[in-house]
């Protein structure tokens, strides 16, 4: 049945947004999805990709984030297949005892306990896991278990390490592409029930009392009609204050986001060392850091530096790169991993919440909907969140959304797939394009240009970097080469996005992209 109510209108069509506005039209709730950018652009394209329960959260107290996590993680597995695989995570050790009684008094909220050490030891480990097991329940991935020496010595740990427990978490290894098929899903969930969905991207909303209007924001893009909402919800992330302000909605400082940085390599022994098991150790610092498989090759992160820039010109700073690489060294000594073995890098801003002091590591990873006061329609604010719980939070808040329109629950997307077929057996550097096949049944073989137009036509790409970036991810081939941006361009070309006089100067400032941001060469040939 058709409702032609106003559309509830979410800022913000990265993860979280496009995860809401799904849950809204399951319940009969037209919606109007706006950006500012293209889909994914923002956060969600610059996590560490991992869908996982949060283990380290267990010693800050958060448990019930991590039960949640959990849940979410083995309905990832479940639904969204082509997307999300299991991924086994080592964990080296340098002690025995190390880190229980500091682990305990996190999670005991007890802070004289702390010690001043960050080592984690076996026992805290072990105890780690075993509770992380516990909150799992009966999940498909196992339980941990401790490695024989046998097994781990070889793989080249610094001697330091006495002691590897495995155990097993979920990897997204495009977020992108998932959030395109959240969109797809969202146009054909309202088609099928005859409710209004509009996506809006490249739009700068401009509130004119209780309507909005929106800037083109793109040269080639047709206008659009005002709206007025029934509710308003800002999913724009790290950058949620900032969008507030420019609305002129009065709000406390909501967000203090914290930079990762990332990095890419194909070097020939490290991937050999991972094989198909990933790393999650300790540094030299007492940080955590991920050395994982990844899309062919590895992906290496991550920092954990409060910013208080622009989130979209977070870059990887020179101290974080040289970071990185000491880390993985300090890990995997024989790697010997330098900057020429990196291919590129990448880096994004958390959405965390608001913490002026302390450690960047102790700020809580959750998520809320904070409802603002004196707005001429309902109004909220998504604070924090995660690849792994956008489904739960999107659930959470379409639930208080609809209590404030006086509107029942009527469905949710916990059982709902995105993927009919068994578990597909996807090689590596090969999901991108089995994910292209899926959404858009365009062959898994078919040429670049072939590739853009059909991210062009059916998954709202307008750019050059919305098709290399978040439609073909062809960003992250080390083989991507001059030729590649050439059909890209071509292809927006023919679809009228690009102007043919335009090309040139197209392609000389995303090179330039290119290499600022990802400190990626483009191929001659």
């Amino acid at each position: 049945m058709a409702d032609h109510s106003n559309p509830v209108l979410i800022l913000g069509a990265g993860i979280n947004g496009a995860a809401l506005a799904r849950e809204l039209l399951l319940n009969q709730v037209p919606v109007v999805l706006v950006d500012h950018g293209d889909l994914a652009s923002g956060t969600t394209s610059w996590s560490t990709r991992l869908i996982h329960g949060g283990l380290r959260y267990l010693e800050h107290g958060e448990t019930s984030l991590v039960y949640e996590s959990l849940s979410e993680r083995e309905r990832f597995l479940a639904n969204s297949p082509e997307h999300v695989a299991p991924l086994e995570l080592m964990i080296p050790v340098k002690s025995q005892f190390a880190g229980l009684v500091t682990s305990a008094a996190g999670f005991f909220n007890l802070p004289f306990l702390k010690s001043g050490s960050p080592s984690r030891g076996s026992w805290a480990i072990r105890s780690g896991l075993t509770m992380y097991d516990w909150l799992a329940g009966s999940q498909r991935l196992g339980s941990h278990r401790r490695l024989p020496s046998s097994e781990w010595k070889p793989i080249g740990f610094d001697s330091s390490f006495v002691d590897v427990f495995s155990y097993f978490d979920g990897q997204i290894e495009f977020p992108e592409l998932y959030t395109a098929n959240l969109v797809q899903e969202c146009q054909q969930i309202a088609n099928e029930a005859g409710l209004r969905f509009t996506l809006r991207t490249y739009r700068k909303p401009i509130l004119q009392k209780k309507h909005f209007e929106f800037e083109n924001l793109l040269k080639n893009d047709s206008p659009t009609d005002p709206i007025e909402p029934s509710a308003v919800v800002n999913a724009s992330g790290p950058a949620g204050d900032e969008t507030l302000e420019a609305l002129g909605i009065a709000s406390e400082r909501l967000f203090g986001g914290t930079r990762g940085s990332h990095l890419i390599s194909h070097k020939p022994v490290l991937l050999e060392t991972l094989g198909k098991r990933g790393i999650y150790a300790e540094a030299y610092d007492g940080r955590p850091v991920f050395i994982l498989p990844w899309n062919g090759g590895a992906l290496i992160g991550t920092t954990d530096l409060r910013h208080d820039g622009d989130p979209e010109l977070a870059t990887a700073s020179d101290e974080e790169i040289d970071y990185l690489l000491r880390c993985v060294n300090s890990v995997l000594p024989d790697v010997a991993l330098n900057r020429e073995d990196i291919t590129q890098h990448y880096s994004g801003v958390r959405p965390l919440p608001y913490v002026p002091a302390g450690s960047t590591a102790s700020i809580p990873r959750g998520h809320w909907l904070h409802e603002h006061d004196g707005t001429p329609w309902p109004c909220y604010t998504i604070v924090g969140g995660k690849l792994t719980t956008c489904r739960s939070l999107a659930q959470h808040s379409a639930k208080m959304i609809l209590e404030k329109l006086g509107r029942q629950v009527v469905a949710n997307s916990q059982t709902r797939k995105t993927y009919a077929g068994d578990t597909p057996d996807i090689s590596p550097g090969n999901r991108a394009s089995f994910i292209m096949h899926t959404l858009t049944g365009i062959d898994i073989s078919a040429d670049t240009r072939t590739m853009a137009a059909a991210a062009i036509d059916k998954l709202h790409a307008k750019t050059m970097a919305d098709v290399i970036e978040r439609r073909l991810m062809l960003v992250f081939d080390p083989t991507l080469s001059n030729s590649h941006l050439e059909q890209v361009a071509d292809a927006l070309i023919a679809a009228g996005k690009l102007d043919e006089n335009a090309k040139a100067e197209a392609l000389t400032s995303y090179t330039q992209r290119l290499h600022s941001r990802f400190g990626k060469q483009v191929l001659p040939a």
